[in-house]
């Protein structure tokens, strides 16, 4: 039965060299995968605190909110502003966290879904919620009157599935400059590569071995003195007798 040939070095570099170049471009499409990741949902949760905070100081808000039902007043202009700002909802709510307004009409007057607590204490606040319209990005935001109370709440926000949408849009592009740094790459790798064996003559470890091992034990086996040297006169090998 006949063995396989032994790979050459020039082949075994070029097999080491290709599966290092695809492990480092695997690596950097992750990380620019995650990084994508990240900065779409930054980005949503950015737009979402602006939504709500402009909405939240807009003119007339303040006088709605004082009339025996506000939902009649604000409701057109919730999504008037959601259709402009390109959110999906923009929720105005009491302290108590019951609805004035929802993309949803029949979800008017119910509990808003979310943690209001930092929101009443001033403080503009985001999360993550299951909420109405499913898994949700949003930020809370406190409406406050002239002595600086808060006399309601504005939340406006995205959801998950619209944000990550967003990061599919992204995902050709990042593959495919991930295959085109594989295919320089590799070919840069080849090319190296096969210098190495026209320099190796093609040959395998062990082939080098006995070759650097043949050539040893010819030359000293000479009873005359060897030295070998370069253009330049520099020794480059003698054996034992010289």
């Amino acid at each position: 039965m006949i063995g396989k040939s032994p790979r050459s070095v020039a082949g075994q570099v070029f097999l080491l060299q290709v599966v290092l170049v695809v492990l480092l471009v695997l690596c950097a499409v992750l990380a620019l995968l995650l990084q994508s990741k990240r900065d779409t949902t930054t980005e949503a949760r950015r737009r979402s605190i602006a939504v709500a905070e402009t909405f939240a100081h807009a003119p007339g808000v303040l006088q709605a909110l004082r009339l025996p039902e506000p939902s009649k007043v604000l409701q057109p202009l919730t999504e008037a502003g959601r259709k402009a700002a390109g959110v999906d909802f923009i929720v105005v709510m009491d302290t108590r966290g019951i609805r004035y307004t929802h993309p949803i009409p029949a979800r008017i007057g119910e509990r808003f879904v979310g943690n209001i607590a930092p929101s009443l204490a001033g403080r503009v606040y985001t999360e993550s919620v299951n909420g109405p319209l499913g898994r949700e990005v949003q930020a809370t935001v406190p409406v406050d009157d002239a002595r600086g109370k808060v006399v309601a709440l504005v939340s406006a926000g995205l959801k998950v599935k619209n944000v990550t949408s967003a990061l599919d849009r992204q995902l050709p592009i990042i593959l495919g400059a991930g295959a085109v740094a594989l295919v320089v790459s590799t070919g840069g790798t080849a090319l190296v590569g096969r210098r190495l064996r026209r320099q190796t003559h093609s040959l395998a470890p062990d082939e080098m071995s006995r070759m650097y091992e043949h050539h040893d034990t010819v030359l000293h086996s000479v009873r005359e003195g060897v030295l070998i040297i370069d253009a330049g006169g520099r020794l480059l090998l003698a054996n034992d007798e010289a």
